[in-house]
């Protein structure tokens, strides 16, 4: 069979591309609100795998760039409100918990969302749990509460220090940054359209018996720029903020790569909410899954919105999805409204009614350009093509979303096909490295080969227009090709099982690398080819592996 895959690796096919109305042809990864456990599927919706969890997300879940599972849980006790969380976890591809840290107390609860930071960090959204004789003493309306509770938002970037531990290193709270004109004897009074970089204390002017004020249900971090974009429902907008911050500099009004310190840089969705239009002005209504579209995708730097109430205004229940092109300075005269006045892409459903929910729900840019999103409440995933014709459409039932209550957070798209148990070995005292193929069923009983490379990922080797390995043909890959199957390799040669899966390993005992291997860097990945055509049709992604000492 060896044989057969080298004459296949020396041969270049030419195959059509995908059609610009394709979807995206890697898997979504759910966890809905009644299930413990997150799930990866396929297009046909099929589940591909699962992570077993030990409590309801809480509600935000994400797959970081290694392969780990970022799992927000939500706790017993805390607030009773949608969105309580509470825990977050790192979760290992065969289950194991490999951190478990949890900010769940008197002073500060996280809830719904977290974004993962380049440096491995996570920023949380978090109440803090003041009473509402604090939100009085800043200036708040009396008349505007309705519980002893007062909870506003607050943000925490948190480093893991260990399985169970972590330290705060950055922190913003939004009463830092709040305007009022109820009460000139209290702190922050001033006129609401004058302080656009504030937040009105009583905006909007609702009394809830939860003590909640803002709602804040997503976060996210643009690394090129240093920015957070918060966004909050109850008050219909999102919000740039200054990372560049000290913690210190972010609860004052200066510092910072912007000098405004933890102030608002820019907001966008109701210009009502500064004093500067009315309710007939407002662009979001309720909405949720506010993220910035990453470096090198179509509209990169641009943010994403999932509108779920777009429809108030004409009296109709439909969501759109909205894409804001950032104004190239955040600079404004007080008065003024921050622009653009209109997104640069919409989508809004040929049937408006037949996409909405009116709660939960997230949108994603994919690598293909095309936009992935979910109406939570259905549940209702689908994807869409830069001109707005749906791709693809999916409706996940039970065990991936359970009856009741039916509801899901957020989707995330997962580009990956190759897992692996360690990216370490030791040279001195050996050891193994597991490999997982998922490919899913529409694989099964394709022949499945693993690679691995000494000399890096680039330019890798190209099969045809859609299949490119990302590994270097050298020595190592010839030796993972003659010894597939064979000491130090087991299974690394075969077929799909019907779940399109495959496990595999690379044991090493101790002392067989000479110390100069220490610090050296492999990669493996796969190359899938059709049961009876025997032409590639997929490669996974590569994984590193380091030689430690």
């Amino acid at each position: 069979m060896p044989s057969v895959v080298r004459s296949v690796l020396g041969i270049v096919v030419t195959a059509a591309a995908l059609g610009a109305q394709s979807p995206a042809p890697g898997f979504r990864m759910l966890s809905a609100h009644a299930s413990t456990d997150t799930y990866l599927i396929d297009l046909a919706g099929e589940v591909v795998h699962v992570w077993p969890g030990e409590h309801p997300p809480g509600n935000s879940v994400y797959l970081e760039p290694d392969g780990t599972l970022l799992r927000t849980e939500t706790l017993p006790g805390g607030p009773n409100i949608g969105g309580r969380g509470g825990a977050l976890k790192r979760i290992a591809f065969d289950g194991t918990v490999l951190w478990n840290w949890q900010y769940a107390d008197d002073n500060g609860w996280a809830h719904h969302d977290v974004a993962l930071m380049p440096n491995g960090n996570v920023l949380m959204i978090a109440w803090d749990r003041m009473s509402a004789a604090d939100a009085i003493a800043a200036g708040r309306n009396p008349a505007l509460l309705a519980s002893d509770d007062w909870l506003p938002d607050a943000i925490i970037e948190v480093r893991q220090t260990g399985p169970n531990s972590a330290d705060i290193v950055w922190e913003w709270h939004l009463m830092d940054h709040v305007v009022q004109d109820f009460d000139p004897t209290k702190p922050n009074f001033g006129v609401i359209r004058d302080h656009p970089e504030r937040v009105d204390l009583n905006y909007p002017p609702e009394a809830r018996v939860t003590g909640e004020w803002n709602h804040c249900n997503a976060i996210d971090y643009d690394p090129d720029r240093d920015l957070i974009v918060l966004s909050s429902p109850f008050v219909g907008e999102l919000w740039i903020i200054d990372h560049s911050t000290t913690t210190a500099e972010a609860a004052s009004h200066g510092g910072g790569d912007y000098n405004f310190g933890g102030d608002i840089l820019y907001r966008w969705g109701n210009p009502e909410a500064y004093g500067v239009g009315t309710f007939l002005d407002r662009k979001l209504f309720f909405h949720h899954g506010t993220n910035f579209i990453d470096a090198g995708l179509p509209g990169a730097g641009n943010l994403l919105v999932f509108n779920n109430r777009a429809g108030t205004l004409s009296a109709q229940d439909y969501s759109s999805l909205v894409e804001l092109e950032l104004p190239r300075t955040f600079w404004i005269v007080p008065g003024q409204r921050y622009g653009p006045t209109a997104p640069v892409w919409e989508f809004t459903a040929p049937d408006p009614t037949s996409f909405y929910s009116a709660i939960v729900s997230s949108v994603q840019r994919l690598p293909n350009g095309n936009t992935l999103a979910l109406a939570g409440q259905s549940p209702h995933l689908l994807e869409v093509d830069p001109l707005g014709t749906i791709v693809w459409e999916h409706f996940p039932t039970e065990p991936i979303v359970p009856a009741e209550p039916g509801i899901a957070f957020r989707v995330g798209y997962v580009d990956r096909t190759f897992w692996t148990s360690t990216r370490e070995l030791s040279v001195s005292a050996g050891g193994s490295v597991d490999f997982h193929v998922v490919a899913g069923p529409s694989h099964a009983a394709d022949f499945y080969l693993v690679l691995g490379s000494a000399s890096g990922v680039a330019p890798g080797v190209t099969f045809n227009q859609d299949v490119r390995l990302a590994l270097n043909f050298d020595g190592y890959m010839s030796t993972t090709l003659n010894s597939a199957n064979t000491f130090p390799f087991s299974n690394t040669l075969g077929t799909l099982d019907a779940s399109g899966r495959a496990d595999g390993s690379f044991t090493l005992p101790g002392g067989i690398l000479p110390a100069a291997a220490i610090g050296l860097e492999f990669h493996h990945s796969f190359v899938l080819f059709d049961a009876d055509s025997m032409l590639p049709v997929r490669a996974g992604n590569p994984v590193p592996l380091t030689w430690v000492d």
